[in-house]
């Protein structure tokens, strides 16, 4: 084998341990929010669901009142059962930004 030929294989091998399943986001293109939800004592907050731009992302738990959002406007909603939903729109500025916001739910 010849040299250019060996170096061929050696790159095309390093860059297809480079290929993600999607396109690379840059982090300045993403930013943080914490969701923080409190509701009456009897209620459980972990019910919870959170919604952002119409799409179910989760239920509220130890690992998800964080989420990682694309810069830009979005819509956050947040339902409990015998609750008043709770919704508004947050801008994300990017990284290294991290906002919280604070959901206090309501009984109907």
């Amino acid at each position: 084998m010849n040299t250019s030929l060996i170096a061929l294989v050696i790159i095309a091998a390093l860059l297809a341990g480079c290929v993600t399943s999607g396109p690379a986001v840059s982090k300045n293109t993403m930013g943080n929010l914490e969701v923080s939800v409190t509701a009456p004592q009897d209620m459980d907050t972990r019910a919870a669901r959170i919604f952002v731009d119409a799409v179910f992302v989760g239920n509220v738990s130890d690992r998800l009142p964080v989420l990682h959002l694309k810069r830009g406007k979005h819509t956050v909603r947040v339902e409990l059962e015998g609750m008043k939903s709770y919704e508004r729109s947050i801008a994300i500025p990017g990284d290294p930004n991290h906002q919280v916001l604070n959901v206090e739910l309501e009984k109907k």
